[in-house]
């Protein structure tokens, strides 16, 4: 049999239905009536001495509020899920059966307002996340034959052209054919501050013009957005289970039967049904199945706030006690911006023509050296001819046909005493000169490698493709110690699986370090950069490209799990002290039926307070 919440319960994804005016009808309506049971419980029906108006009534407000939960958990049964539901169900019927509907009346309408304040609680883990899927506006403005004409979003296609004014919200993601303006990515990238778009930069769906005027051609619209995407991401990862969530779902299976059995052993010892009844009303462990998932939920809303995109909870719990940190250098530690400082040629070639082979070559490239030396050859007043034929060679370089010649771009086999990162341009096999670049460390670098062994990471290490003294003169600069150069992706892969002092987190640019991101027990990309690669590849993303995120995405992780294990716990002894307490008739009904909502409340509030961590 399958274990499922039901009902009530069924899952955090039916949260945002809550509170409709509907519930709480129903809910005043059948509690409504109890007082009214009260005060006319005297007066009976002729033809019906054994039964009062007053017990009628209570009987119609059990209907109200009991019914449903007696339906679903038979919905339950016959789907063969084992729903927790079927505890309150049986004590309620009891209750029927009995006579006791003063007591079955309160306890069905206290667990329908228990459930919808902990439903409301639960929901407002997912603030950050409803937030996410409501920022694309629903109109936007398009070119139409020389005419704006206002269309809906959902009818704008690949290739449209869009006008975006100053306060209005960008629909789709695009490129800016026209204008200048300044953009505030905050619903991405979780940072505030304007970013200034021009002609052929990108722009995205959800972020805002702040000033300015644009036009821009749509690339990918609604779900296939950059927002679109994450929210579908983050939605996923409300969906899948942590470890922890695995463990109370294997043991909650025998909830049950185990209950029921208690209940029955009470009721031989004692030979009083209301004790058995109350046991069957605490012993349901609503709280201790809801602790996990609403934990998991308020975190990955909590991150997802500060533009960190998490695809599942049990990547948090990893990275809470990962020991082992591994780094990539370019793009990662440093600022992926690296400047030409020189260019060498050989073979009586000029500047020029050396950094034109090679920007021919590297046109189109990602990788932050190809994207400096075309940049620095178009800067140069240079027309780049894009090579044909271009193919990357993992952990060499990258070649291309340029008029007829193979021209490559490799990692040089000569470092300089600088620290600069030097590149051959060969020409059919032959050296035509060299190029150096510079990248300096991220402003942020060495702080975060402080605060990192300050929460405990015992091992930082940096994994780079480039030459020894580049790699070990940023590690200098940023305070890491231990590193390793001329690292290819298969050996990149063997250093974190080899690393067994504990659960690994791998952080890379998400360009090529995708055999390092899944070989991680954690894979970090970092921003926007190769966006598509890293939200595809990694487990988690930095969108706004912050390498000092990470500290309070360990704080985030270590509290979530934390609060998981309190939760779990605070249920079990909760639930255990009621059912002792219920068996030795120290708690009625109605008095377990608001410990057991008012303990489900607290581990909810416990687990949704994870909303409010700060990042500092």
């Amino acid at each position: 049999m399958e274990l499922s919440m039901i009902g009530r319960h069924s899952g955090l994804h039916v949260y945002r239905e809550l509170f409709r005016s509907r519930d709480f009808l129903k809910l005043l309506v059948g509690a409504g009536i109890i007082p009214v049971a009260l005060l006319i419980d005297a007066t009976s029906l002729s033809g019906l001495p054994a039964m009062s108006l007053g017990s009628i009534l209570l009987i119609v407000s059990i209907a109200i509020n009991g019914l449903p939960i007696v339906m679903e958990a038979g919905r339950g049964l016959m789907a063969r899920k084992v729903n927790v539901d079927e505890l309150v169900s049986i004590a309620i019927i009891a209750c029927l059966v009995t006579g006791n509907y003063l007591e079955g009346a309160l306890v069905s309408a206290i667990m329908v307002f228990g459930s919808l304040i902990e439903e409301a609680v639960s929901d407002s883990a997912r603030n950050s996340i409803r937030a996410l899927m409501e920022v694309t506006p629903e109109t936007a403005l398009r070119e139409v034959d020389g005419r704006e004409v206002v269309t809906s979003v959902r009818d704008v296609k690949k290739g449209d052209v869009l006008v975006i004014r100053a306060g209005d919200t960008i629909p789709v993601d695009g490129v800016v054919l026209e204008g200048k303006t300044s953009v505030n990515e905050a619903s991405i990238t979780g940072e505030s501050i304007p970013v200034i778009k021009a002609s052929d930069d990108a722009v995205y769906a959800g972020t805002a013009c702040v000033d300015g005027f644009i036009r821009i051609r749509a690339d990918r619209v609604g779900e296939d957005s950059t927002i679109g995407r994450i929210v579908q991401m983050v939605e996923a990862a409300e969906r899948q289970k942590t470890e922890s969530a695995k463990i109370v779902d294997k043991y909650a299976a025998w909830f049950t039967p185990a209950i029921l059995l208690i209940a029955v052993l009470t009721y031989v010892a004692t030979r009083d049904v209301t004790r058995s009844i109350t046991v069957l009303i605490v012993g349901c462990p609503c709280s201790f199945l809801l602790a996990s998932p609403v934990s998991t939920v308020a975190a990955i809303g909590r991150a997802a706030k500060s533009g960190i995109l998490v695809k599942g909870g049990k990547y948090l719990e990893n990275l809470a006690t990962a020991t082992g940190f591994f780094f990539d250098k370019t793009g990662t530690i440093t600022k992926g911006e690296p400047e030409v400082v020189a260019i060498r040629p050989v073979l009586g070639r000029s500047e020029d023509e050396v950094l034109c082979l090679a920007a021919a070559v590297e046109t189109g490239s990602l990788h932050p050296l190809g994207v400096a030396i075309v940049d620095r050859a178009r800067a140069m007043g240079n027309v780049v001819v894009p090579a044909r034929e271009v193919c990357t060679e993992v952990g060499r370089g990258i070649c291309g046909q340029v008029q007829g010649a193979r021209v490559e771009i490799v990692a040089s086999e000569t470092a300089e005493e600088s620290g600069a990162t030097t590149v051959d341009v060969l020409v059919d096999g032959a050296l035509a000169g060299t190029i150096s670049l510079r990248d300096n460390p991220r402003e942020t670098a060495a702080e975060t490698m402080r605060e990192l062994r300050a929460v405990g990471v015992r091992d930082l290490v940096i994994l780079s493709g480039d030459k020894p003294l580049p790699v070990g003169n940023i590690a200098e600069r940023v305070g890491i110690s231990q590193f390793h150069a001329a690292q290819k992706p298969d050996q990149k892969l063997e250093r974190i699986k080899s690393y067994d002092q504990g659960k690994t987190v791998y952080i890379g640019d998400g360009i090529n370090d995708a055999p390092a991101l899944k070989a991680a027990s954690t894979g970090i990309a970092m921003g926007l950069r190769g966006s598509d690669v890293a939200l595809e590849t990694a487990d988690i993303v930095l969108l706004g490209d912050r390498l000092d995120q990470l500290p309070f995405l360990v704080r985030l992780a270590r509290r979530m799990s934390g609060i998981i294990k309190i939760g779990i716990l605070l249920s079990f002894a909760i639930n255990f002290l009621a059912i002792v307490a219920g068996s030795a008739g120290l708690l009625t009904p109605i008095l377990g039926a608001l410990t057991h909502n008012l303990g489900a409340i607290i581990v909810v509030s416990l687990a949704a307070s994870i909303r409010f961590a700060r990042e500092r």
